[in-house]
């Protein structure tokens, strides 16, 4: 499939508006302290609960396209199952960055026509990658950060009631994206801290994007609560197949320091 003219110039927009940012943080690279060569490896992270809305489309051959959407309120019923789990491993200004999710979920709409489709879906997302730091001290830090996230997705669409009453089919895909962006931390006091990201992307997919703020509050040494909010959205059409969805929502989860 081709890119519309309209769909080019916002994708390119996206591309230049963060490479702008990536370039204006480069310059600060002479204020980055340098580490000590015996700095040892620290790692953190953990695992999180995402309570996403979900909204987009999916489809492929056997049944077309339709439009799924799932708000925050209806999380409960909808979502199956949900796992996730962020990790990083930092040593100096050098980082190696580590994201997984899967989700599960089964949501269901009403037709004009009055029969239901129900859409079953299991996506499992990974992001492998790494980071340096750009600008920072002993309170905050920003990190010029890429690497490739990888998709999967399964969906099954199924009509209930009406002529075409049980009419099902299944199809799911793998691609791989690479991402770009930038993370900040900064350390508000001894025991609570602030912290954000933002990335973008292409490959296999039309576009991929990845935005997320949280606050972190150190309750025990070596172990923070977590809160905030992510959102990530995932264009990829290919031979017919279709997943085309944004996810966002409230994050909660708990962070350990090693």
């Amino acid at each position: 499939m081709r890119l519309s003219n309209t769909s080019l110039r916002r994708k390119h927009a996206r591309m230049a508006l963060l490479f702008g940012a990536l370039a204006s943080a480069a310059g600060g690279l002479p204020a980055v302290a340098n580490a000590a060569d015996n700095d040892e490896w620290q790692f953190n992270g953990g695992p999180y609960l995402w309570g996403a809305g979900i909204r987009g489309h999916v489809g492929h051959k056997s049944t077309g396209t339709a439009s799924v959407k799932s708000d925050f309120s209806n999380i409960a019923r909808t979502v199956d199952m949900s796992l996730m789990f962020m990790g990083e491993a930092r040593r100096g200004p050098y980082s190696v960055l580590a994201d997984l999710m899967y989700i599960d979920t089964d949501t269901r709409s009403r037709l004009p026509t009055g029969s239901k489709l129900e859409v079953e879906g299991k996506t499992a997302s990974g992001f492998l990658g790494g980071g340096y730091t750009v600008l920072g001290d002993d309170d905050y830090r920003v990190d010029v950060a890429g690497g490739v996230r990888v998709w999967y997705s399964s969906t099954t669409l199924t009509l209930h009631g009406g002529q075409a009453s049980g009419h099902s089919g299944s199809d799911n895909a793998t691609w791989a994206d690479a991402m770009v962006g930038l993370r900040g931390r900064y350390a508000v006091s001894e025991r609570f801290w602030l912290s954000s990201w933002g990335m973008v992307g292409a490959g296999q997919s039309r576009e991929d994007w990845d935005l997320a703020a949280l606050a972190g509050w150190e309750f025990t040494p070596g172990f923070s609560a977590v809160a905030g909010y992510r959102a990530m959205g995932v264009n990829y059409r290919n031979d017919g197949f279709v997943y085309d969805i944004v996810q966002k929502g409230p994050l909660l989860g708990i962070s350990g320091r090693f």
